[in-house]
């Protein structure tokens, strides 16, 4: 049975089922009502959460700033108490750099911890993506282990755990905040805590485990240009923007997997609002009977639609104006479309576009399946000459297995589970074109 933290992915290719179980992480934009749920005994206003941010760019170097940091994600996510772990490369080991609110007891204990050991954060240096546990006593992470008796002697009752991930791609560590009081999964928003992991990490000039966070201005943090470096995703022209845990480097065409409407809203939600926030461009393709929906809810968290699209800066599209414009879905007019929209966003002075697409919406329209997979292939190189995201958002419900495999191969980074992540199965484009035009007749079963 999976732990309530997990979440099945299932798309269904009639005889065949493609499974993806990943972890599920919801998030939320800084001001949407859902950050008023507080599992914690903490408690502030979302004012006093942001302005607690800002010291942290302004205290120094060192064991202060890390202290801070620490104690602005305990605030943010109501917790009780928390600790920030340092990834040691040599040792391949996290070691504690800061703490509040633990007895050296359990701080001997979890000094250093390795891969092996049975806590959220050693779960997090593993798979580099946050592990939120909202009752320790019925996880399969520590259920009859000896951290778990551990912990609960201290009064631990729930976790969450977030990596620190630098602009090199490298994990610097681990920040982790704790609660007395269990909770189910769905009272708890972990957004609030991994911006100030976000905001940590951005203060690091390079990735080196060693180095500290400078003294920088708060309100640079998120949109000062990065500078060059390597990686998988890391970008040289651009800041990087937050999504779904992560952030958008170098790659920025992703494929978004959701199994409903609220997955979907709760990973895009903080991506729209943040844009619009900061002036930038939105345009959303989407069917027209979800239109009155999907503007409701950024302007319940706070955002003036009506200017917003009387100003162009909030632009929705149907299918029929982008995908089926011609009458049926054609590749080399919606290449076109695509980086018309781009151009628009430039030339009507927005810094970035972000635009998210429902191209699920076309699939009956589809002349093939080869036909699709060469469209979102090619789209990698036009966006190439864009900072923009796209973000291409699927319904796995709609989707047949192979269908769903081809639109993995064809993005760089994909969201599953809530969670933005490097996509391994992602193909080089010359590679994948080459097959596509080698499939000469539709797929049979070679079992058959």
């Amino acid at each position: 049975m999976l732990n309530s933290s997990m979440q099945n992915y299932v798309v269904d290719g009639g005889p065949t089922k493609f499974m993806l179980t990943l972890l599920s992480v919801p998030s939320c934009c800084e001001d949407c009502p859902m950050q008023n749920r507080q599992p914690g005994s903490g408690a502030r206003s979302d004012k006093t959460f942001r302005d607690g941010i800002n010291p942290l760019a302004r205290a120094g170097r060192g064991g202060e700033a890390r202290q801070e940091a620490l104690m602005n994600a305990i605030r943010a996510a109501h917790a009780d108490f928390g600790t920030m772990q340092q990834y040691d490369s040599a040792e391949d080991c996290l070691r504690i750099v800061a703490s509040s609110g633990f007895p050296d007891r359990a701080l001997d204990l979890f000094r250093i911890v390795r891969r092996d050991t049975n806590s959220t954060c050693a779960a997090t240096l593993k798979k580099r993506m946050r592990t939120v546990v909202g009752n320790i006593g019925a996880s399969y992470l520590f259920v009859g282990t000896s951290e778990l008796a551990a912990l609960q002697e201290v009064g631990v009752a729930a976790a969450h755990s977030a990596p620190i991930i630098v602009d090199n791609g490298r994990p610097w560590g681990v920040l982790t905040v704790h609660f007395r009081q269990p909770w189910e999964d769905a009272e708890y928003d972990p957004t609030p805590m991994e911006r100030v992991a976000v905001r940590f990490a951005e203060c690091f000039k390079d990735g080196t485990p060693e180095q500290t966070p400078p003294d920088c201005d708060a309100g640079r943090i998120a949109h000062t240009p990065i500078s060059t470096r390597t990686g998988p995703i890391t970008r040289s022209s651009a800041a990087p923007i937050p999504f779904a845990g992560s952030m958008l480097r170098e790659h920025r065409h992703v494929c978004a997997f959701f199994c409903s409407a609220t997955d979907e809203y709760n990973a895009l939600m903080p991506f729209i609002c943040d844009g619009l926030g900061c002036g930038q461009r939105a345009f959303h393709v989407l069917p027209e009977r979800h239109v009155d929906d999907h503007v409701t809810r950024p302007r319940s968290a706070g955002i003036d639609v009506d200017a917003a699209q009387r100003s162009g800066q909030l632009e929705i599209a149907l299918p029929q104006d982008t995908y089926l414009r011609t009458g049926r879905f054609n590749k080399e007019d919606m290449l076109t479309l695509i980086q018309r929209v781009l151009e628009d966003g430039a030339a009507l002075g927005f810094p970035l576009t972000r635009m998210i697409a429902h191209p699920e919406t076309a699939l009956d329209s589809w002349k093939s399946r080869n036909d699709w997979a060469e469209y979102e292939m090619r789209l990698n190189t036009v966006l190439s000459n864009f900072d923009d995201p796209v973000i291409c958002t699927f319904d796995v419900n709609l989707l047949n297995a192979a269908l769903a495999i081809d639109i993995l191969r064809t993005h760089p980074v994909v969201v599953m589970g809530g969670a933005l992540v490097e996509n391994s199965f992602f193909t080089k484009p010359e590679d994948f074109l080459r097959e596509v035009t080698d499939r000469t007749s539709a797929s049979q079963p070679y079992r058959g």
